[in-house]
C-alpha cells in the first residue's frame, strides 16, 4: 500500500476513534426516534451529550438500544 493511503487511512482511523458513540432517543407514544451525537471527544462532549439526551427526555423520549 502506498504512504499516502496508508497515511490517510491511519487519519481517518483516529478521527473516527475520537467520537463518542451516537444515542438513539425514542419517544414512546409516537415512535418517532432522535439521535444524539456523535460528539468530538473533548472535555465538552459528555455535557453536550446530557443536554441532548435531558431534552429529549423532556419530550418523552427514552434511551433506545440501536
Amino acid at each position: 500500500m502506498p504512504l499516502k493511503k496508508l497515511l490517510f487511512l491511519s487519519l481517518m482511523l483516529s478521527v473516527l476513534a475520537a467520537c463518542t458513540s451516537p444515542v438513539t432517543m425514542k419517544n414512546a407514544r409516537t415512535g418517532q426516534t432522535a439521535t444524539c451525537g456523535p460528539y468530538a471527544t473533548d472535555s465538552n462532549a459528555p455535557e453536550r451529550e446530557g443536554r441532548c439526551i435531558s431534552d429529549f427526555q423532556r419530550q418523552g423520549y427514552e434511551r433506545s438500544p440501536d
